[in-house]
């Protein structure tokens, strides 16, 4: 029997905080000769307050894993370096969440709609279990996803998600969320699926089905989709960057 699958993003979409990019930039300026400028200009990009001669390369950024990054390469770090900084930055989350929230209600969201609820991130699985339990989502998704490797493997996911859900020729009932175009949104919309963009720092990347500046804002569109995606999609035609 078909069943709607509702694919979510983790960090920035149903993970919210600083904490995340920060524990990943302190695990990056150790590499640095100057970490406290690594550090500094990581939590002025969080801040939407980069001074005038922050590097013109981050004002593309997508979020602040990619500030980082962007930071921590300009610095002479190297991608190995990159990649073992984001293992361990994501290891001490589960035991340091700080400021990592879920949006307000999203625990009730999930828990009203009749659908596969699926968590689909390029974070490790180590640690990731707390992390849900510390958002209070643990008990309201069906199925976790961790080393995705978004957006190589996204198309490969959803292809999944829909032959083992019976929806192979209706893919609008799949709706992938995510606030990083090219990694969530832009693979859906190849695809046929629902594109439900998350663009807090409104970026405008490329179309989808409804954009909002964040994932509350895009609450009544999740139930109305869960409802009847088919109508749904009938009723959101694929669009550039219109807000929801």
């Amino acid at each position: 029997m078909s069943r709607p699958v509702l694919v979510l993003d983790l960090d920035g979409t149903v993970c919210l905080g600083d904490t995340p990019a920060l524990l990943y930039a302190t695990q990056v300026a150790a590499h640095t000769d100057a970490p406290e400028a690594l550090l500094e200009t990581a939590e002025a990009f969080l801040g939407q307050r980069l001074p005038e001669d922050a590097p013109k390369t981050l004002t593309g950024a997508q979020d602040g894993y990619e500030a980082v990054k962007i930071l921590g390469l300009t610095a002479g770090v190297t991608e190995e370096q990159l990649s073992a900084a984001y293992v361990s930055s994501r290891a001490m989350m589960s035991e340091q969440p700080g400021d990592i929230r879920a949006p307000e209600g999203l625990a009730d969201l999930l828990d009203g709609i009749d659908a596969h609820r699926v968590i689909l991130t390029n974070s490790p699985g180590s640690g990731l279990d707390a992390i849900l339990e510390h958002l209070g989502l643990r008990d309201v998704v069906d199925e976790v996803r961790t080393d995705a490797l978004k957006p190589t493997r996204m198309i490969g996911h959803l292809d999944g998600f829909l032959e083992t859900f019976g929806t192979v020729d209706t893919p609008e009932w799949l709706m992938s969320v995510g606030d990083i175009w090219r990694n969530d949104l832009a693979p859906a919309v190849e695809r046929g699926c629902v594109a439900a963009y998350v663009d807090a720092f409104d970026r405008r990347q490329g179309p989808a089905h409804v954009r909002a500046g964040s994932l509350v804002d895009l609450y009544p569109a999740v139930s109305e989709w869960s409802n009847d995606p088919s109508a749904f999609i009938a009723a959101h035609p694929l669009k550039e960057s219109v807000p929801c």
